[in-house]
């Protein structure tokens, strides 16, 4: 754990005010406790936001424990929220062509209501472009918007793209056109429950963000510093957007 303590400096010295943390901890079950106390330890002032439902049903299995028993262990050892991720589409036929390792949607839905039971809320995502219908999008995004009535446990719904902008439901329709109409769209479907859209910029070209800002996103989520706390890899490597840059853009909205 030393390494996720010199992580959680590194982010508290560069003036960051949350770390995400998730994937599954191959080694003793009790790993997932220990890295959250870790954090907590290196950078009290740090928000934890951590683990995944995959993740938490790991540790839960592993551990002996419930599922709700497993969140609030999390909780107790310095989680504070967690990540909706994890889930392409709640709809069982597409994650078995796209994504077969994936939770089963009931079990990714009993984790999401564990963990709002538990007081830990969450994000909500949904990734487009590739198999998935309008209907399935649209089914999905109900299926938020309930659950969101039922335990009022969302943050924030974030419409991510596949990398490489996806396929488009409509045949050459632009990729930025693409994302207005996923944005637009679950800000109609989703007002009076989820209240904020954010736009996944680190998927996107900077030229985007203003324009999904005016089409129903309201929040750019974190800034990613300058590439020097992980991921070290992967879209969003490198990737950063410093604070008067996302002043700016609100100035010209």
């Amino acid at each position: 754990m030393a390494e996720v303590a010199e992580i959680a400096r590194d982010a508290a010295d560069l003036g960051a005010s949350e770390l995400c943390a998730q994937g599954i901890i191959p080694i003793e079950a009790d790993a997932y406790l220990e890295l959250a106390r870790t954090v907590k330890d290196a950078a009290p002032t740090l928000h934890l936001h951590a683990f995944r439902p995959q993740d938490v049903w790991d540790f839960a299995s592993r551990s002996g424990l419930s599922i709700d028993e497993a969140y609030r262990e999390l909780r107790a050892a310095g989680v504070d929220t967690v990540p909706g991720t994890g889930v392409k589409v709640l709809d069982d036929g597409i994650r078995e062509r796209v994504a077969a390792t994936d939770l089963p949607v009931d079990q990714w839905l009993t984790a999401i209501r564990a963990a709002h039971a538990a007081g830990l809320r969450s994000t909500s995502v949904l990734f487009y472009g590739h198999v998935e219908s309008a209907a399935d999008r649209v089914a999905h995004l109900r299926t938020l918007r309930d659950l969101q009535r039922e335990t009022g446990g969302f943050t924030e719904f974030v419409p991510i793209p596949l990398p490489g902008y996806g396929v488009p439901l409509v045949a050459d329709r632009s990729p930025i056109d693409e994302h207005r109409a996923m944005v637009a769209v679950s800000r109609l479907l989703l007002s009076g429950a989820i209240s904020h859209i954010q736009v996944p910029w680190p998927r996107l070209d900077a030229a985007s963000i203003p324009v999904l800002l005016r089409s129903g996103a309201d929040d750019l989520g974190g800034t990613l510093l300058d590439g020097r706390v992980l991921p070290r890899t992967g879209v969003e490597h490198g990737r950063e957007l410093p604070l008067s840059e996302a002043e700016r853009i609100a100035r010209h909205l």
